[in-house]
């Protein structure tokens, strides 16, 4: 079983998702990013179609658990279960969300690293419109010529859903915490 700081992560977590705010992980929600990610992002059609699906399948496999909404108690069971089940297979797990959210979704360009414009842009398909905390976040990975590499940015990812350590640096965590 997770200990209570790595499920107070898990539930910060879960907040990002409601997109709508209604108390409750839907399709809607699901619908609400990817209308306003096509909306914002200045990709091709042929990209925002295959972007589209990519979300689709993102949420459906990594926050949904295969059911069609969910609930933080349902999220946070879902998560913790498969923690105590196995811990590597946990992590693992956690390192295909990140890469595939990441690698094929947020890095819209293929580089291999994150600018700022992409980072905003995500945060902003959230329900995120504080660009001020938005950037005070990607500064935090200390962009190597205005970019953070994929790497690092999916290794903070996966320390914020797996590190029961609360001594160890979660810039995740902080983000959340100070109002992302």
């Amino acid at each position: 079983m997770a200990n209570d700081y790595l499920v107070s992560k898990w539930k910060l977590w879960y907040t990002w998702f409601d997109i709508n705010k209604d108390g409750k992980v839907d399709h809607d929600d699901v619908q609400s990013e990817k209308t306003k990610f096509a909306e914002l992002s200045h990709l091709s059609e042929e990209d925002r179609v295959k972007v589209s699906d990519n979300w689709e399948k993102w949420w459906n496999e990594y926050i949904f658990w295969g059911k069609s909404s969910i609930t933080e108690a349902e999220f946070v069971e879902l998560m913790n279960n498969a923690f105590k089940e196995n811990r590597e297979n946990f992590q693992k797990r956690m390192q295909s969300c990140f890469e595939f959210v990441i690698n094929e979704i947020v890095d819209n360009d293929k580089s291999g690293s994150i600018s700022l414009d992409e980072f905003v842009l995500v945060f902003k398909s959230c329900g995120h419109n504080n660009t001020d905390l938005d950037k005070k976040f990607f500064d935090s990975y200390n962009p190597i010529d205005g970019a953070i590499p994929s790497k690092a940015m999916i290794d903070s990812w996966v320390v914020f859903t797996t590190s029961e350590d609360s001594s160890v640096s979660d810039i995740v965590k902080e983000a959340f915490e100070s109002g992302m």
